[in-house]
């Protein structure tokens, strides 16, 4: 992530989970979500990647390993575009993506 030649992507379905456990006071940040986040991607070069139809229907073929709604489309747009995934939950692994941190 560090390299000047990695493009980090965050998926849009994230952001979206990060706000909805906001609001149900489950994650507490320094700083609002609405008006400072997109600020704080772009000064961190991150790019948001939004969800596509082509992402939704991919997820009607995953394999049934995980239900969480978030995680699922994670894994079609990871597979769609070759992606690995930065996340601490080894669910990723059984998809057979490729999984860092």
């Amino acid at each position: 992530m560090e390299s000047s030649d990695s493009v980090c992507l965050v998926s849009i379905a994230s952001l979206w989970e990060a706000s909805i456990k906001i609001g149900l006071g489950k994650l507490k940040l320094p700083y609002d979500i609405g008006r400072d986040l997109p600020r704080i991607l772009e000064e961190n070069g991150f790019k948001v990647i939004p969800i596509e139809i082509e992402d939704i229907a991919s997820v009607q073929n995953l394999e049934p390993v995980h239900r969480d709604p978030f995680d699922r489309i994670q894994v079609a747009q990871a597979r769609r575009r070759g992606l690995s995934v930065v996340s601490r939950d080894p669910v990723f692994e059984a998809y057979h993506l490729q999984r860092i941190w």
